[in-house]
């Protein structure tokens, strides 16, 4: 039975790891695409103008990143 808890610590603590460095680096990604598109102030677009277009775009920028994300951890 020791064994059963010291792999489910193991997979507990490597759940926890990887999934606080996929979080660093979608947002990480997310902040890099608001660097390379400087022309768009996306928090003024989305707070005040309520743009769904860019809603839109950046929901699938974060999902594309996180996509590439998962793919690198795993």
């Amino acid at each position: 039975m020791d064994e059963y808890w010291e792999n489910l610590l193991k997979g507990f603590i490597s759940s926890l790891l990887f999934g606080g460095t996929g979080i660093v680096l979608a947002v990480l990604g997310f902040k890099v695409f608001d660097w390379i598109t400087p022309r768009m102030d996306i928090q003024k677009e989305l707070a005040e103008k309520q743009n769904v277009a860019v809603a839109v775009v950046c929901g699938a920028i974060i999902l594309g990143v996180c996509y590439l994300v998962a793919t690198v951890v795993r």
